[in-house]
């Protein structure tokens, strides 16, 4: 149904934009283009630390993940030409992903109606590599309207085409929502206080990143609308661990209501149930769960777990709080963390 209003026209305002504001607005734009072009069935994360993916596009309610690098200009040539010097370096971390060169016309407030979206794998074998200021490069030159250069063309696509594209990527039409799920429409409810559940993700969040040592990419959903509170993207080895957390406090009672949310459940051999532990202070307690997702349904999705003595069914799944990265990383990944910044038996320098 086509809707009666009109576009509105273009706004007349100039904008100056410093070039640290362009990179990140066009990701948001093509962050929201791709949302709407997956219609309901993806969504956009981004990294918690840029270490050289700036989008995340996932199959909902799987663990299908397919990471992006945008490359932005505000200006072409005459003949509508964009050249840009991408860093060998920064796609150091891209494998199975693709680059995303997008042009924000003035007053640079959306994108233009057409975007180069090239597998990196192409993006390196067609790009000539030069030297720009000493640093080894990919020149990458093309156009964005008229006759396009027969190196790129198959790349550019329509942004009213945007969801051919994300069907067409190998693997997408693949994914099928788990049986007995609900809708993905509908947003996730949190049981637990809001506050008390953001303390836990920090947590694990923290924990993941200091053992991973820079090996990893924390990535957050804009909109979260399945199980998944955040992916851990291993950059070695390419691999994506998902983890659904759950956070409770451990009171006087020494009980808690565990409680994963059916509708938005789904099974995957790369995703995990965290449970964390606060202390009445809100301090991360001595032990967490760590649960397989395929473990969840024989567990059951709302049960009264005793915590002192811990219920015996949920005993194989303890693991104390100071190794719950190092052995997410080693399950998920399986790898351990064999470096430390400072050795634990070792003073700490003072400072003078």
């Amino acid at each position: 149904m086509r809707s009666p209003l009109k576009p509105r026209p273009r706004p007349a305002w100039k904008s100056d934009l410093s070039t640290p504001q362009v990179g990140p607005m066009a990701e948001d734009l093509l962050g929201v283009s791709l949302v709407a072009a997956a219609g309901g069935l993806g969504t956009v994360g981004r990294p918690r630390v840029d270490k050289g993916i700036d989008l995340y596009l996932r199959r909902l309610q799987s663990m299908f993940t397919v990471p992006l690098q945008v490359k932005a200009s505000l200006v072409v040539g005459r003949d509508a030409t964009v050249t840009h010097y991408v860093p060998e370096a920064d796609l150091r971390a891209l494998s199975g992903g693709y680059i995303a060169v997008v042009h924000l016309p003035s007053p640079h407030d959306q994108l233009y109606s057409r975007v180069f979206l090239i597998p990196d794998e192409e993006f390196r074998r067609r790009c000539d590599r030069v030297t720009q200021h000493r640093v080894p490069c990919y020149r990458f030159t093309a156009e964005f309207a008229g006759p396009t250069s027969p190196t790129w063309e198959r790349f550019l696509n329509d942004i009213d085409r945007l969801p051919e594209w994300v069907t067409s990527i190998p693997g997408w039409t693949e994914r099928k929502p788990p049986l007995g799920a609900g809708t993905i429409r509908e947003r996730v409810s949190r049981a637990e206080n809001h506050d008390i559940a953001a303390i836990g993700s920090l947590w694990a969040a923290e924990e993941l990143e200091r053992v991973g040592l820079g090996r990893i990419v924390i990535v957050e959903d804009r909109v979260r609308l399945d199980t998944v509170t955040f992916l851990v993207h291993d950059l070695e080895t390419q691999q994506f661990a998902g983890l659904h957390l759950r956070t409770a406090v451990f009171n006087e009672t020494r009980r808690i209501h565990f409680d994963v949310k059916r509708q938005h459940f789904f099974i995957d051999g790369q995703l995990w149930v965290a449970l964390v532990l606060l202390r009445p202070d809100r301090r991360v307690h001595d032990y967490c769960l760590l649960i397989p997702s395929a473990d969840i349904p024989g567990l059951g999705f709302s049960e009264t777990v005793t915590l002192d003595p811990l219920t015996k069914r949920f005993q194989k799944y303890l693991v104390p709080s100071k190794e719950f990265g190092a052995k997410l990383m080693h399950t998920a990944f399986g790898k351990t963390s064999t470096k430390t910044a400072v050795t634990l038996n070792r003073d700490l320098p003072r400072a003078s």
